[in-house]
């Protein structure tokens, strides 16, 4: 199985995240292709500050998807994902913005043929890898290992197309097949406070802390993430507290079920 691969710019920097995912890819059969001479995607903080730039970024990288001939989008970062879908839920609705666009990459000899979907990695998961390749590949008992699954803020919100807005269960199905039990809990969508950590540390902190704490009373051992921000955040806001929960990415937890 072969995947038009968006890394953004945390992807190489995240610690255990490409290695975890490279891992898992090779087990499962899955290859990434990423796509030539990507861009910054502008993250969520390029739209409030310049519209017509942010959807022109994400208006090249769609154009080297269709390129490259990829028919979706696969991304690992949840801040890249909503930027590329709110990007290209723009271009489905506007041929004109579409057209200035290409009139923009022209240049570059790229062009907008067709605005294809984006996918987040664990939509990828859940809809092409089978029950029973899960079961086949599941070499360690992990049921006892408690997991409080943490989506953050933005996989789901606005896209309710995905998942449950608010309670959603795609990484705890995923993990289940892995052998993990989930614990239910009432932060999985509480926004980690993402880039505001650098500027409002105290404030964001206090926002960290309510999640892992949430997570720690209603059972959980670990704090499964699926976003480079989100794990930086939640495991840096826990230093000096007495009884810190480890956070790791979903990858992580699978690779070790499958043998990693």
């Amino acid at each position: 199985m072969r995947y038009g691969f968006y890394p953004g710019c945390s992807y190489h920097t995240a610690a255990g995240y490409k290695e975890s995912i490279d891992t898992l890819n090779k087990i499962l059969g899955i290859e990434f292709i990423e796509l030539e001479d990507w861009s910054c995607c502008g993250a969520t903080t390029t739209f409030s500050q310049d519209h017509e730039n942010a959807v022109a970024l994400v208006g090249r990288l769609i154009a080297i998807a269709n390129q490259q001939g990829f028919d979706e989008i696969i991304t690992v970062c949840n801040a890249c994902y909503t930027t590329l879908r709110k990007g290209s839920e723009l271009l489905k609705k506007s041929t004109s913005l579409i057209n200035d666009i290409n009139n923009r990459l022209s240049d570059e000899q790229l062009k907008i043929e067709k605005v294809v979907p984006v996918k987040h990695y664990l939509e990828i998961l859940k809809r092409d890898i089978p029950k029973d390749v899960w079961k086949e590949k599941t070499v360690r008992d992990c049921s006892n290992l408690n997991i409080a699954s943490y989506y953050g803020c933005q996989f789901t919100r606005p896209w309710e197309d995905v998942d449950c807005s608010e309670r959603p269960t795609m990484m705890d199905q995923i993990l289940a097949e892995g052998s993990f039990k989930t614990v239910a809990h009432s932060v999985k969508t509480f926004c980690c406070g993402a880039a505001h950590m650098v500027p409002h540390t105290d404030d964001c902190k206090n926002l960290i802390i309510k999640i892992i704490n949430e997570c720690h009373f209603k059972g959980g051992q670990i704090v499964s993430v699926m976003c480079p921000l989100c794990q930086l955040n939640l495991e840096s806001g826990q230093l000096n507290q007495k009884s810190p929960i480890p956070v790791l990415y979903f990858t992580q937890l699978l690779g070790y079920a499958l043998g990693a």
